[in-house]
């Protein structure tokens, strides 16, 4: 049977790949039967496409294995994938993508979510992209192996409800508990395989296995700007060897934080304070830079909250409130210096000043202690992002009228 390995690049899948082609009685299934395919965000680290250059890609080649590699090609499914490359004689590893996951940050002024029930940005960019190619490409029946990290349990429930096959995950076998939940999704069109279950092989087993077979310390695969990647003092050093590509995200983070004061990177600290506070000073010179370089303009932010409500329409206590936003340039683009005169020309004496992490924030109404509830803003920031209310600006509009003194039915959207 076919076989397909969603090879995300990391020290799991990596060991699986590795081990299937050093060690023949390690195979699912004859080397012309499997397909390699990588879904591209764009924001990949720079030393994870060298070593899977330097690595796997001549083994690639070595037993002419066909590598797929794709992304995203806009921000709707309707815009459908692109496919980067797909041949038994990969030289390169795209990681560059196409339609980047920080492109949508960047327009959209907002960081990954590290809270909610799932990895959206994965979701959308990865696990959507390989089955939108599978499904385009392949009729038979395949076995698809993931190469899952031991941080993405939830990744896996989502990947599992929507795939019928018979899937192979990179689970090690310290993940017991993620292996029954997993299963609990197989059906007679679909049965789980677990190659480093069958193994005993932990994660560190797998570092192992890596630093063996190439004689270096594979990393985490992971975006830049990744929430759930934890910076202990490996991750900071690593940090320090990309400075270019930290500042690009300290740059998302930016923009999130001229649009919402807390909305840092991760859950209790920024990631310009942690690059900061590590001394990395090349990423911070360039992060200015950026900052520098970039035209701004001034934007008017408003949110309406309201009480999240149960399945029967009744508020739910005790319950973070459900935000709708409309973000807006009121002002034509401008040198950084420029659109800060421009905010303070705004500035009336009903204006509150707000000084946060280097940004000034000009309030025209705060949010009260009870929903439903809404605020309003004036700040200037790189003009990277668009004009943009979820359900459109004229239904924004009608909203915020209707919620003049703050009591009003506020309806979901059809």
């Amino acid at each position: 049977m076919l076989t397909i390995l969603s090879y995300g690049m990391g020290v799991e899948s990596s060991a699986i790949l590795a081990k299937w082609l050093l060690i023949p009685s390690s195979r699912p299934c004859p080397l012309e039967d499997l397909i390699v395919i990588t879904a591209q965000t764009g924001d990949e680290y720079k030393d994870t496409q060298r070593d899977v250059e330097a690595h796997i890609l001549p083994l690639l080649r070595k037993h002419r294995i066909r590598y797929v590699q794709v992304a995203r090609a806009g921000h709707l499914e309707s815009d459908g994938i692109t496919v980067l490359s797909d041949t038994r004689e990969p030289e390169a590893l795209w990681i560059q993508g196409s339609y980047k996951l920080s492109d949508e940050l960047r327009s959209a002024g907002t960081v990954p979510q590290y809270g909610g029930v799932s990895h959206a940005c994965s979701l959308k960019f990865k696990a959507w992209v390989i089955e939108t190619w599978i499904s385009l490409n392949l009729t038979q029946p395949v076995c698809h192996a993931f190469g899952y990290n031991a941080d993405e349990e939830k990744r896996v429930a989502k990947s599992d409800a929507a795939t019928l096959k018979r899937v192979a995950f990179g689970f090690n076998a310290d993940e017991q508990k993620r292996i029954v939940r997993a299963s609990t999704y197989d059906s007679a069109s679909r049965q789980s395989f677990y190659p480093l279950l069958e193994w005993g092989w932990s994660r560190q087993d797998c570092t192992d296995y890596l630093e063996q077979c190439f004689g270096v310390t594979w990393r985490k695969s992971a975006c830049v700007a990744c929430p759930f990647n934890a910076l202990k003092e490996d991750g900071v050093q690593r940090q320090r060897e990309h400075p270019d590509q930290v500042a690009d995200a300290m740059m998302l983070e930016h923009l999130s934080l001229s649009l919402n004061p807390r909305g840092t990177l991760y859950r209790n600290q920024s990631l310009i304070q942690i690059t900061s506070q590590s001394g990395n000073i090349a990423a911070m010179e360039s992060f200015h830079r950026m900052l520098r370089d970039a035209e701004w303009a001034v934007y008017r932010v408003r949110r309406i909250y309201q009480a999240a409500k149960d399945a029967s329409g009744r508020p739910k206590p005790d319950t973070k409130g459900v935000a709708y936003r409309a973000v807006e340039p009121i002002t034509e683009k401008s040198p950084q210096s420029t659109a800060h005169e421009r905010l303070m020309l705004l500035s009336a004496p009903t204006h509150e000043v707000v000084e946060a992490r280097g940004i000034t924030y000009l309030y025209a109404r705060r949010c009260g202690p009870t929903y439903p509830t809404r605020e309003e803003f004036l700040v200037a920031l790189p003009a990277f992002v668009a004009t943009k209310a979820r359900y459109g600006l004229e239904w924004f509009e009608e909203k915020w009228e209707a919620s003049q003194g703050c009591l009003f039915p506020l309806d979901q959207a059809a």
